[in-house]
């Protein structure tokens, strides 16, 4: 089971973004992120990260031509998840924006979980061919009261406690208690004391 903190990757969110309640998409605008393909442009930016000096791109370069004839997609919290035989290689993202568009955040999450990920073993070359991707959307996190307001095959949950915060996404658990306990194990957060509670509502692309 995948499981996925926060807090040493996105500790910003605890200091310059407040995780309140961002607007939905609208449907026409899932329609259109959903043609963009981003867990193919995940793989391909896998591809280009083992490519040798002098055939590999720039992130820049790369993204510029995934853009061509296309429209990048509003700004959204985003993350990248790579897989081997159903078990987690990789994983990084932000449930807030950080770059200025779908396409770009795509590109520079996917490097940054090749380069950034510090709770498994890196990515090697030979691994490139049997990996798949997953994006997640954020496209809306939501203060609640009570994980009676979560339904985690459907929503992700964000926890915070002072200095310490941690996040499932959606499907990481079938349970909604046992997502509000293994976000609190996960954060460092003592498991019988409150804390700050957000549900995390995310479209996933994968194949």
């Amino acid at each position: 089971m995948r499981l996925v903190s926060l807090l040493a990757a996105f500790g910003s969110i605890l200091f310059v973004a407040s995780p309140h309640s961002s607007a939905a998409a609208a449907p026409d605008a899932d329609a259109q992120v959903r043609t963009l393909k981003l867990n193919e442009l995940a793989i391909k930016t896998v591809e280009n990260h083992f490519l040798p000096d002098g055939k590999r791109k720039s992130l820049s370069q790369l993204t510029g031509e995934m853009k061509k004839g296309k429209v990048a997609g509003a700004p959204r919290g985003l993350f990248v998840t790579l897989s081997k035989a159903g078990k987690t290689r990789a994983c990084w993202g932000s449930i807030t924006p950080e770059h200025d568009d779908l396409i770009t955040a795509t590109v520079y999450t996917t490097e940054a979980a090749l380069n950034k990920e510090y709770r498994f073993a890196q990515v090697k070359r030979g691994e490139v061919k049997d990996l798949k991707a997953q994006v997640t959307v954020i496209k809306a996190v939501t203060p609640i009261d009570s994980i009676r307001a979560i339904n985690p095959l459907r929503h992700g949950l964000f926890v915070r406690q002072g200095g310490r915060a941690a996040v499932l996404l959606p499907g990481e658990c079938v349970d909604a208690h046992y997502q509000l306990v293994q976000c609190k194990l996960k954060a460092g957060i003592p498991v019988n004391s409150r804390c700050q509670m957000y549900r995390i509502t995310a479209d996933v692309y994968h194949k």
